[in-house]
């Protein structure tokens, strides 16, 4: 009986580790996504703007 309860608290505390791994890979992707998403439209600003000057130079 012991080896059984011992074999069930490593599988749940794999599955606890696993569980983890998944949800802090979720945030990791969450920032990275949001940070592109702010520089993308910085970019596209900024390209605006430029092309804005540009046009009143011309």
């Amino acid at each position: 009986m012991f080896f059984k309860d011992e074999k069930a608290q490593g599988a749940l505390e794999y599955l606890l580790i696993i569980g983890g791994a998944i949800v802090l890979a979720a945030i990791v992707i969450a920032v990275i996504i949001n940070i592109t998403s702010k520089t993308k439209d910085t970019a596209n600003t900024q390209y605006s703007d430029f092309n804005n000057l540009i046009s009143d130079v011309n």
